[in-house]
């Protein structure tokens, strides 16, 4: 059988694997309720004062906070929980396509788990929009109402004033959108990585950990965390800005030309970068990873 078919089979294996688990629902349903908790509040006030909003504008405003991708990327923990199996079943598929193939098909499959993740928050998000929403591509007179709301609307007001001028919501929506698959797809890897290595309890342990640090080291937790002065905001954003994957992922934490935040290319050569080193990693580890037979013995 030639590699490229026993990598697709090892891939079908784990996708027929995710389709009949039922935390594939759970973790969706999850995904789901995030997405109309973070909306409801833009569409009511677009209904409110009965003004249009652009299609894509609601995911803009959810998704180009950090809180709310990591609270969504967290619904992943059910998924990440099942993957990669060490049981009976894989042991038997590595012995038929290989080892290097199976983690080639874990790497296939978190990548399909990251973007399809992603894709559907995007969907849940449109849809929940569509309702009252154009699909020109231009801000719309709720995003200008928004800018009279900066309590209740601070990212808002943050995409508004850093990007207005500079894009438009179709060109944020992509960027977005890769930036959280981006992020989806470290967590995915880093389970991988840990879990051939030390085992599955350690690699969900390693990805609470990451979220616990990301959610700990937002500059305004950070500020907060060092008992920092107000005038150290700007330093504080710029190195949580460099340092956190999680602010990475985050859209207004990028420079738009007039600061020394990162650009959103240099994110995604520094994300893929760790993400090839989590891959390296995952290739040291497949050599020694024990998988645990329904008998209870471990073979290598």
């Amino acid at each position: 059988m030639p590699d490229g078919v026993k990598m697709l089979d090892s891939l079908m294996w784990n996708l027929r694997m995710l389709r009949r688990n039922p935390r594939l629902i759970m973790s969706l349903i999850m995904g789901f309720l995030i997405c109309f908790l973070l909306t409801e509040k833009t569409i009511s006030l677009s209904r409110e004062f009965l003004t249009d909003i652009e299609i894509f504008e609601a995911f803009i405003w959810c998704f180009a906070d950090s809180d709310s991708i990591l609270f969504a990327s967290l619904a992943l923990l059910l998924l990440l929980s099942q993957i990669p199996r060490l049981d009976t079943p894989a042991a038997y598929l590595i012995f038929r396509v290989n080892r290097l193939n199976w983690l080639l098909g874990q790497a296939l499959t978190a990548i399909i788990i990251s973007f399809g993740y992603t894709l559907f928050l995007l969907v849940c998000s449109v849809a929940l929009t569509a309702g009252n929403a154009f699909t020109a591509n231009r801000w719309s007179e709720t995003a200008t109402l928004l800018s009279f709301f900066p309590a209740a609307f601070e990212v808002a007001l943050s995409v508004m004033r850093k990007t207005i001028k500079l894009t438009t919501p179709y060109a944020s929506t992509i960027s977005i959108f890769l930036l959280m698959a981006h992020y989806a797809l470290l967590l995915t890897l880093l389970n991988l990585a840990v879990s051939l290595r030390y085992g599955k309890r350690a690699g969900m342990l390693a990805v609470i950990a990451l979220s616990l640090a990301a959610y700990l080291t937002t500059p305004d937790r950070f500020m907060t965390w060092l008992q920092l002065d107000a005038n150290l905001r700007y330093w504080a954003n710029l190195l949580a800005a460099w340092l956190s994957p999680l602010m990475h992922a985050t859209y207004i934490m990028h420079s738009f030309g007039y600061d020394r935040l990162p650009t959103i290319a240099q994110t995604h050569l520094l994300m893929g970068g760790v993400n090839l080193a989590l891959m390296a990693v995952s290739f040291i580890g497949v050599r020694t990873a024990q998988f645990t037979f329904s008998g209870g013995d471990h073979h290598a």
